[in-house]
Formats: structure tokens, C-alpha cells, sequence
């Protein structure tokens, strides 16, 4: 879908070199990518709201925030397209790289958050009232992640793009993070043992070390 819209939406989409297409790819991705995040927020949230499943609701947000994600990568795709100034010489392709520093450093923060509340879901287990809806949604939002995972990474590679390489390794971690919380859900659902609180820890220690490795890369 990505691939599409470039064509219709970039001009000289295969020029890749030319810093205007890779700030349209960004501004593009970016784009899709708010769009995505959006999506899933309101349909797990729902979910969660619902079945009155702490771990849906706690994913929803984490989408949420990864929405927000986008919209730092858009921005700092736009900033970093400007012209030379006075104060700038040498261009504003620097701020690229801030942005995706911002973005591991957000993937880092959700990963302190999530372990906190799965630490608190051992200590204090709730029961997850589940059902089909819950499980589609997951299982939707999943297939989604992993798509969102494959086009940023195409683009990062095609325009040699450390933002985007930080997206999609963001995207790919929450895949990951929604499949343990699918697991326990079918656990759950099938057998009634609670077992979210220790997937969760699992998927934060995941998480904190995909936001580690991303800070890592960009020292």
C-alpha cells in the first residue's frame, strides 16, 4: 500500500537520493503510520472497555503512544528537509536522527511503565473477562504491526533512514507485545489461569531491549 501511494503522492518516488523524496517517504510513512496507530487504539481501547481486560486497555495505549511516535518522525522528516540557513549551514538533517533517538527513547519508557504494571498484575491478579471480539482484535492488530514493521523497514533501507529503521523496530516490538498479551488472553479464555502478569514482564524486558539496542545504534 506504501509503494502506491508513493506513486501517486511523491513525485520522482524512485529518485530516492534526492532529499525532498526522502522527506515525502517520511512525511508519507509518518502519515500511515498516525493512521495505523489511531485504528488500533480506538478498536483494542473498545475491546478493553468491554471485556474489562487491563492488558487489551494497556496495549491500546502503548498504540497510542506509538502514534505519537509518528508524529515525531513526521516532524522531524519536515524539519529536517528545510533549506540551509544562517544558524544552519549545513542543513537540518540532523534533527532525523534527534527524532529517532526520541523514538527509542519512548520505546524505553513504555517498557519501564508496562513492567511496572505487570509486576503489579503478579502481586494482585484480576481476571480478564475475554471473548471473540477480544481475540480478533488482537489477532488484527498483530497482522497490522507486522505489516507496519515490513514497509518501514523497506523504506528505511531504501532511503537509508535511521528514523524509520527506529519505527520499525518499534512496530515490530508491539507486534511481539500484542502476541504475548493474544497468548495470554487464550490461556485465559480456555483454561480461566491468569498468567498476563508474567507475559507482561517478558514483553517489557523485549521491549526495553529493542529501545536499548536503537539508542545503542545511534551513539
Amino acid at each position: 500500500m506504501v509503494q502506491l501511494l508513493a506513486r501517486f503522492f511523491i513525485k520522482n518516488y524512485e529518485q530516492t537520493e534526492s532529499p525532498s523524496v526522502r522527506q515525502s517517504y517520511g512525511v508519507l510513512c509518518g502519515s500511515v503510520g498516525i493512521g495505523f496507530n489511531i485504528l488500533l487504539f480506538i478498536g483494542k481501547f473498545l475491546a478493553g472497555f468491554f471485556s474489562g481486560s487491563i492488558a487489551v486497555t494497556a496495549d491500546a495505549f502503548n498504540n497510542l503512544s506509538d502514534a505519537g511516535s509518528s508524529i515525531i518522525t513526521l516532524v522531524g522528516f519536515k524539519m529536517a528537509g528545510q533549506k540551509p540557513d544562517s544558524d544552519h549551514p549545513f542543513g537540518h538533517g540532523r534533527i532525523e536522527y534527534l527524532s529517532g533517538f526520541l523514538v527509542a527513547v519512548i520505546i524505553l519508557i513504555m517498557a519501564f511503565e508496562l513492567l511496572k504494571s505487570s509486576v503489579d498484575k503478579i502481586i494482585h491478579p484480576e481476571p480478564i473477562d475475554t471473548g471473540i471480539l477480544v481475540i480478533v482484535v488482537l489477532a488484527v492488530s498483530i497482522l497490522v504491526k507486522i505489516y507496519m514493521f515490513c514497509y518501514n523497514k523497506s523504506v528505511a533501507k531504501k532511503i537509508d533512514s535511521a528514523a524509520m529503521d527506529a519505527t520499525a523496530m518499534d512496530s515490530l516490538s508491539d507486534s511481539v507485545a500484542t502476541t504475548v498479551v493474544l497468548i495470554a488472553t487464550l490461556v485465559s479464555f480456555f483454561s480461566g489461569i491468569q498468567i498476563d502478569g508474567y507475559c507482561g514482564v517478558i514483553v517489557a524486558l523485549f521491549v526495553g531491549m529493542t529501545g536499548f539496542q536503537d539508542h545503542s545504534d545511534r551513539k
